[in-house]
C-alpha cells in the first residue's frame, strides 16, 4: 500500500492559507486510509521545486499533467489511464513530484480539493472504503456522516471534522476495467453547497478513454 507524498513547498502552502484561517492546518497530503485503492507513487518531494506553468485554458484539448506545474481554471487535465477533467472556475491545480494525486486550490475560496484516478477496484470496494474515516493530516480526520451512497457506478460520501466538512464523489467509467476517478473537497462548513457544486462540475466534465493519448468524448454522469 502506497502513501501520498507530504509536499511542503512554499507555493502549495500559500494555497491552503484560507483553510488555516478557519483554525485548522491542512498540508496537501492524502493519507493512506484514502489511498488504499488508488495507485499512487510514494516519494519524499519536500526538496523538489514547483515550476509555475502558464497554460492557456482550452476546454477541448487535453493537457497531460506534468508534476510540479500549475494549471489554470478551464484547463482540461489528462490524468493516467486516459481520464481527464476540467479545472473549475477560480481554482488551479498542481501535481506534486512523486505523486499521482492532483491538488486543487483557489486564491479566492477556502478549502482544498483532491483528484485521483481509481484503478483495479470495484464500486463496492470503494464504497466500503469511503465509509471509513479519512485521514487528511495528522490530527485532522474527516469522519463519515452516515453511509456512503452508491447508485450503480456513482458514489457520494459526506464527512465532518469540527467546523469543517468534506465531500467526496467517485464514479467509474463505461469500460469493464475498474477505471474510475475520485474527487474530494474539504473546508469550512458554510461552503458545503459550493463544494457539492464543484464536485458536480468536475463529474460533468470528466471523460474516460481506452487510450491515454487519444481521449474520447464520453462524459461523466
Amino acid at each position: 500500500m502506497n502513501e501520498a507524498a507530504d509536499h511542503s513547498n512554499e507555493s502549495m502552502v500559500r494555497g491552503v492559507r484560507h483553510v488555516r484561517h478557519t483554525g485548522m492546518f491542512l498540508t496537501l497530503v492524502w493519507a493512506c486510509s484514502l489511498l488504499v485503492l488508488i495507485i499512487i507513487d510514494s516519494t519524499d518531494a519536500s526538496d523538489a521545486a514547483m515550476v509555475l506553468a502558464q497554460h492557456q485554458p482550452d476546454e477541448s484539448a487535453v493537457t497531460h499533467v506534468e508534476p510540479g506545474e500549475f494549471y489554470r481554471s478551464g484547463t482540461r487535465i489528462g490524468m493516467t489511464a486516459g481520464t481527464s477533467f476540467i479545472i473549475p472556475p477560480a481554482w488551479q491545480g498542481v501535481m506534486p513530484p512523486g505523486s499521482r494525486t492532483l491538488y486543487l486550490e483557489s486564491p479566492k475560496k477556502p478549502g482544498i480539493g483532491l483528484a485521483a484516478v481509481i484503478q483495479n477496484a470495484t464500486p463496492e470496494e470503494l464504497e466500503d472504503h469511503l465509509n471509513e474515516p479519512q485521514v487528511i493530516e495528522e490530527g485532522y480526520v474527516l469522519h463519515p456522516v452516515g453511509s456512503a451512497k452508491r447508485t450503480n457506478t456513482r458514489i457520494t460520501a459526506s464527512y465532518h471534522s469540527g467546523e469543517n466538512v468534506g465531500r467526496a464523489f467517485a464514479f467509474f467509467g463505461p469500460f469493464e476495467s475498474g477505471l474510475g476517478i475520485l474527487y474530494l473537497f474539504t473546508g469550512p462548513k458554510e461552503e458545503t453547497e459550493y463544494y457539492e457544486s464543484l464536485l458536480e462540475q468536475l463529474a460533468a466534465s470528466t471523460r474516460f478513454s481506452t487510450k491515454q493519448d487519444a481521449p474520447d468524448r464520453r462524459e461523466g454522469p
